[in-house]
């Protein structure tokens, strides 16, 4: 009998653990800890539903892939969910995967999960009203202005008052897809001292191009990241006809976040264009790889913007492999050179010179880029590569560019990239899966610091005799 009595108390025994370990992911949560509690939410959740206390980890395994931004991985435990799971938990379930959808560009799948969301349950107005929100954004991301717009005037009449915000993102919406005039509808309703508002103003001629930018940089020297701001001063440019104030300003955009996906075609055009002027007034003929690359590197020292061009040139019209990665890889180096580490990673996820980048052939741009280096310059490379990689949720081959990048450090005094590299090397491991590999490398990489050095005793004086 005693035997049962413990048997039957070790079950009540691991669900406190649980729950405890549960409060404890939520507070660090609540502290925006969010790594912290995702990790203690992996190590902890139970594997199967029908465990107690399940949904209440998963719901909250939920908020945290959302606020680390991990839409792959929402999407993929969405497709396990039990049919006969909580109605409160489906409800939230179909919430975050319809805005992963929406994050990887399927516009059509997060439409039919919102459907489901909207016309199943009932949600509060606030719920509601957000769900609507982003049954517009879906037809933005799959450009189908005239459909966003109609659900935009559906969305006017039901919640009225229209507040000011919602009127923003309508009308930004709709000025990136160039209808300026549907956007007009919501012009009374824009705070004029939005960017949006100054945006729509620039271009529907209410307001000069040249004013609206020194408008739009007055604000960027007191906020950089301010990335409509950015990208009213591109629009401008383009307007202006001005190519090289355009790449400047896509390039600062493109380093920021929530830049429009459009953003690296849209560089890649503007450094194909400059690259052709400047090859014209050189006089180089189309096929001259070598005069063009030369052209470039000798741009290099005098017009680091012309130079990125060129390389972009010669990377898309280059007659031979080895002559296209040469180049792109001095546009790699160049981008970095430049401080646009940002602004490289997305462009060269993007590819938008038509050549998916492999692993392999990332491997081989980083160490052309990296010849000749000192390993205080070419880590740097290393650790772009391994945000390249991360973005793409290519856990174990970021990793591996973390690690190198580390490796080419000075360990025995590691400065700010050397720890992070260090860093983002372990998570990069540890979300693989390889936590025994991660300690591993973490304390050989620990070992090799300098010991803090104590303070030698002074040394007593002689005695006078």
């Amino acid at each position: 009998m005693r035997t049962l009595v413990l048997l039957n108390l070790l079950p009540l025994s691991f669900a406190a653990v649980a729950a405890d370990s549960l409060s404890v992911a939520q507070q660090l949560n609540q502290a925006g800890a969010s790594h912290l509690a995702y990790a203690r939410v992996v190590r902890d959740q139970p594997e199967k539903p029908e465990v107690a206390g399940w949904y209440d980890w998963e719901s909250l395994r939920l908020t945290l892939l959302s606020d680390t931004h991990r839409p792959a991985e929402i999407i993929a435990r969405a497709k396990h969910y039990p049919k006969n799971a909580p109605l409160e938990f489906q409800q939230k379930s179909l919430g975050h995967a319809a805005w992963a959808h929406l994050e990887t560009q399927q516009g059509v799948a997060a439409r039919a999960l919102l459907g489901r969301l909207i016309w199943r349950f009932e949600l509060n107005p606030a719920d509601h009203q957000w769900a609507r929100r982003l049954v517009v954004r879906s037809y933005l991301i799959e450009h189908k202005a005239d459909e966003a717009y109609r659900a935009m005037l559906r969305y006017q009449q039901d919640f009225q008052p229209l507040p000011k915000e919602v009127a923003a993102e309508f009308a930004q919406g709709l000025l990136r897809e160039d209808r300026a005039t549907e956007a007009m509808t919501w012009l009374a309703e824009l705070d004029p001292t939005r960017p949006t508002t100054l945006a729509l103003q620039m271009k529907v001629g209410l307001i000069t191009p040249e004013a609206a930018i020194a408008q739009a940089r007055a604000v960027l020297q007191k906020q950089p990241t301010a990335m409509a701001y950015a990208a009213l001063i591109a629009d401008g440019a383009e307007m202006l006809k001005d190519n090289r104030m355009q790449i400047g300003a896509l390039e600062q955009l493109l380093g920021l976040p929530d830049a429009a996906e459009l953003t690296e075609a849209q560089l890649w055009r503007a450094y194909l264009k400059e690259a052709q002027s400047l090859g014209n007034r050189a006089q180089l003929l189309q096929g001259d790889d070598a005069s063009w690359l030369e052209l470039a590197l000798r741009a290099e020292t005098s017009d680091m913007l012309g130079a990125r061009s060129l390389f972009a040139y010669v990377a898309q019209h280059g007659a031979s492999i080895g002559v296209r990665e040469t180049a792109l890889s001095r546009l790699y180096a160049a981008l970095l050179t430049a401080q646009l580490e940002e602004s490289a990673v997305r462009l060269f996820n993007a590819a938008p010179w038509g050549e998916q980048v492999s692993v392999a052939l990332l491997q081989r741009l980083v160490a052309r880029a990296a010849d000749g280096l000192p390993a205080s310059a070419a880590r740097k490379l290393y650790f772009g590569a391994g945000r390249i990689l991360e973005l793409r949720q290519d856990t174990i081959g970021a990793a591996d560019f973390y690690a190198q990048a580390v490796l080419q450090s000075d360990l025995r005094a590691p400065d700010l990239l050397a720890t992070q590299a260090l860093q983002q090397a372990v998570a990069m491991l540890e979300r693989a899966g390889l936590k025994e590999d991660a300690q591993q490398f973490y304390r050989s990489v620990i070992s090799q610091k300098d010991p803090v050095k104590k303070a030698l005793p002074a040394k007593a004086g002689k005695k006078k005799r």
